[in-house]
């Protein structure tokens, strides 16, 4: 999927412009209304348009921040990471009974070395 947003920037020439804090403000407005649009949805059409244009966003979003060559490293550790949690709520979000919560001695995922190479 990455890899198709990183074509769709160069098609239309994104790739060439520097990302800005003008451009960051802007990705969240758009994240923030298809989350918008998710919520609102009134039927599983418009639910699975909004998840996209969200994912859309997102992944642009990495790939204008330069993250498109650690990404999938990125993703490995955090779902790595996700998989070492456990069933059950998570009192940071509410008490849906089927959320992930961190069990004693859970480790976040490290980005670091990723990062450093990256401005290498």
């Amino acid at each position: 999927m990455l890899n198709q947003i990183v074509e769709m920037h160069r098609k239309f020439g994104i790739d060439q412009v520097p990302f800005s804090p003008d451009e960051k403000k802007f990705r969240i407005k758009c994240l923030m209304e298809e989350l918008e649009e998710y919520v609102n949805a009134i039927d599983p059409a418009d639910e699975l348009d909004a998840l996209i244009d969200l994912v859309v966003f997102a992944l642009g979003t990495a790939d204008r921040q330069g993250f498109s060559p650690i990404w999938d490293e990125a993703f490995r550790r955090v779902m790595e990471a996700n998989c070492n949690k456990e069933v059950g709520p998570n009192t940071k979000r509410g008490s849906f009974a089927i959320d992930l919560k961190k069990p004693e001695g859970w480790k976040a995922p490290s980005f670091d070395d990723l990062l450093e190479n990256l401005n290498a």
